[in-house]
């Protein structure tokens, strides 16, 4: 099992969103989620980026959302985001193994 939070997030150069992915990546790394970015290619939100973050767990997911809450250079890169662009969507899933 795997909790999967995903955003949308609608503008920004592709140039800028990478750059602060980047930077974003390991901060994520550093609390247990593996953070992927792709864009929006086909459907109505076209060109907009979709954020996801995997954790392997509850648990995992819920300690990382608390330290996220508390790491300052996590909440400087979002603020930066969000000059930039803005969040249309976040949903939460959990991925079952078969």
């Amino acid at each position: 099992m795997a909790v999967i939070s995903t955003a949308r997030w609608n503008g920004g150069s592709r140039e800028a969103v990478l750059a602060l992915a980047k930077k974003v990546k390991p901060i994520h790394a550093k609390y247990g989620g593996n953070l992927r970015l792709a864009q929006v290619h086909t459907g109505p939100h076209a060109g907009q980026w979709q954020f996801e973050i995997t954790y392997p767990n509850w648990e995992a997911h819920a300690k990382a959302t608390d330290a996220l809450a508390n790491d300052a250079e996590h909440r400087k890169l979002r603020h930066e985001m969000s000059g930039i662009s803005h969040m249309d969507d976040r949903v939460i899933v959990v991925s079952y193994d078969l």
